[in-house]
């Protein structure tokens, strides 16, 4: 059984929002004696003194290729963010915030099922925390006053402080998440890419061959690309592009999957319909409706 502690963070600092937010909201903090004496010295507390982070503690029986596997398809946007094996930054006071034993970890049980979707049964265990790095001249007395004000919440929430200075696991190993993992489908058509070991070869768009699946297969799709689609679903995207006369590409179906996702009851909804209209006397007719929709079909009672 190992342990493997995820660090997840924006790859450039005008990405990292949680860090402009949290300096902002430090400026109206009473009493932070350090803080200002940095302004005093004209070196503004700003985004390049703080940085924010995801922390995922992954236990399980995992090897390499299933961590890059985990990384790249489910714990980083490679457009805005990096991973890396985590370390401490040594120039940075870095408190880690976790929940407290017994509180529902969302985002973790969400880990799991993907891991298990993508065929990785060694996972068994997941925490999931926030890292935030705060700027070494500031006195550990006033980050503990940051975090108490800022950081966490003491009823469900712990944290831990790490000094600037006293971190040792530092050099952590970086990772860099790859387009070259296996996305979607079975029978995948991809260009070629050449990788001369000192740059990432990105590859274009991947043409999902769906218009002449099976039903297993357009389920099968779902499933390995995590679109949570059932098969009416999958049959309406397949005889749309049997239409167009071409296939779909790995982000159209993910375009489509966000679109008809049932985070908001995109495809079941309720709703009281009340219609009115004039008869052909100059009387009014008015009925309510009461309609039990989903994708595909409406229901409605009279």
């Amino acid at each position: 059984m190992t342990v493997f502690q995820i660090e997840v963070r924006a790859i450039a600092v005008q990405h990292d929002v949680q860090a402009h937010q949290l300096a902002r909201e430090i400026l109206f903090l009473p009493q932070l004696p350090s803080f200002n004496t940095i302004a005093a010295n004209q070196t503004p507390l700003t985004s390049p003194s703080i940085r924010t982070a995801q922390l995922y503690r992954l236990t399980g029986n995992l090897d390499t290729s299933q961590i890059n596997r985990l990384i790249t398809n489910l714990l980083v946007d490679p457009v805005v963010q990096e991973a890396s094996l985590s370390g401490e930054p040594a120039n940075h006071h870095v408190i880690d915030v976790f929940f407290l034993p017994g509180v529902t970890d969302t985002l973790a049980e969400s880990v799991l099922a993907g891991a298990r979707m993508l065929g990785i049964p060694g996972l068994e265990h997941v925490e999931t925390g926030r890292r935030y790095m705060l700027d070494s001249h500031l006195s550990e007395e006033d980050v503990r006053t940051i975090a108490g004000a800022l950081l966490y919440n003491p009823v469900i929430q712990q944290y831990v402080l790490h000094a600037a200075g006293e971190n040792k696991n530092v050099g952590a190993l970086h990772i860099v998440p790859s387009r070259n993992t296996q996305f979607i489908a079975p029978k995948l058509t991809s260009e070629e890419t050449q990788n001369d070991g000192s740059a990432t070869n990105w590859i274009p768009a991947l043409s999902i061959p769906i218009t002449s699946m099976t039903d297993q297969e357009l389920l099968d799709v779902s499933k390995k690309g995590l679109l949570a689609l059932n098969l009416d679903e999958m049959h309406a995207i397949q005889h749309h592009y049997r239409e167009q006369g071409r296939e779909p590409t790995d982000v159209e179906l993910e375009t489509l999957a966000q679109t008809w996702s049932e985070h908001c009851s995109h495809k079941t909804f309720k709703a009281t319909i009340r219609y009115r209209e004039l008869d052909s006397d100059g009387s009014v007719l008015e009925e309510e409706i009461r309609c039990i929709g989903r994708l595909g079909g409406t229901d409605c009672l009279h």
